[in-house]
């Protein structure tokens, strides 16, 4: 799937008419904790919002509880007012987040990772042309100031020769 390690959560999450129906009554901090967990755990398994462990393992209450630390019964509270509210949906055995692909934008990341991969594919590509076009320069460049420390160089051992007495040869 796509190794995405974060998950999308809207804004004005608190105005949504589920959460502000999960968060009143008294322990609905802890209904919305359940929630966001059960949403990193669908991110986890990587399985378009499925809440398995591992390949077609579905996660049962009891695997909820032991993960997020609450009994087995509150659990059980939790996700059947999920299931009431159409937040999780059940196929066969296992759990779902609803609408994962939708408050996900699941396409919307496939695109921004195609876009990313077409603009370094261009990016690499310009960078390669124009290495290649300043290693012929580089190479002219460096061939030319050889050549001209080497006159430099045969200059001075001719004056230095002149000095010397030598004969003069000009260049």
């Amino acid at each position: 799937m796509y190794g995405i390690d974060w998950f999308k959560t809207d804004a004005n999450i608190f105005s949504n008419r589920k959460i502000q129906i999960i968060l009143k009554p008294s322990d609905g901090d802890t209904y919305f904790r359940v929630w966001m967990q059960l949403i990193a755990i669908a991110t986890e398994c990587n399985n378009g919002g499925r809440l398995e462990i591992g390949k077609n393992n579905p996660m049962t209450v009891e695997d909820f509880s032991k993960i997020m630390g609450k009994s087995k019964k509150k659990i059980q509270k939790i996700t059947e007012e999920f299931l009431k509210l159409e937040m999780l949906i059940k196929e066969g055995e296992t759990f779902l987040i609803k609408n994962w692909d939708k408050y996900q934008s699941i396409e919307k990341y496939e695109k921004y990772q195609m876009q990313n991969r077409e603009r370094q594919r261009r990016y690499r590509e310009k960078n390669k042309s124009e290495n290649e076009k300043s290693n012929v320069i580089k190479t002219l460049s460096n061939t030319e100031e050889k050549n001209i420390k080497n006159k430099e160089i045969i200059k001075e051992n001719i004056r230095e020769e002149n000095e010397n007495g030598f004969r003069e040869y000009k260049m």
